[in-house]
């Protein structure tokens, strides 16, 4: 099987350095087909992926500030404020200070509610496809290497 132009015989002779590099390459592309193929399943409810996922969260939580939001989805606020202005535009959320609280908090508004379900569903057939053929056993291997990385890149080691 060849994937990205690497067939399997070459990634198996690579050195350390150069699996290495192949899987950190592997992982930026795989991430970056999985968005641009959810961008093209949710685009008609002028939606995108990174507003699928405040979205998703802001529904989760009844009552979410920006500063909270951003540290769930592990994202610098100055990035959440800029997406939130954007879907405010779409009228997809609200931000409102509430009485004796300083910061300003995320609603969805009626619009956003009332694409919700369809996007929900859209999301789901589009992680279906894109876990097609593993089982069980191997998305949870999956998942905990994944967490290894994610835990890995984080550790102030």
């Amino acid at each position: 099987m060849i994937m990205n132009g690497i067939d399997n015989d070459t990634l198996v002779s690579q050195e350390k350095d150069g699996l290495d590099d192949l899987l950190i390459h592997q992982l930026y592309q795989t991430m970056r087909a999985f968005s641009k193929t959810l961008n093209n399943e949710i685009y008609t409810a002028d939606v995108y992926s990174s507003e699928w996922s405040v979205l998703k969260m802001v529904k989760e939580h009844d009552m979410i500030s920006q500063l909270e939001l951003a540290n769930m989805l592990n994202v610098e606020p100055a990035a959440i404020s800029k997406t939130i202005k954007k879907m405010e535009e779409k009228n997809l959320v609200e931000r409102k200070r509430l009485q004796g609280k300083r910061e300003k908090y995320i609603f969805l508004t009626n619009h956003a509610l009332e694409i919700y379900d369809f996007l929900q569903e859209k999301v789901s057939q589009h992680r279906m496809k894109a876990l097609d053929g593993l089982s069980k056993e191997d998305r949870y291997v999956l998942f905990k290497l994944m967490r290894r990385i994610y835990d890995n890149t984080l550790s102030e080691k």
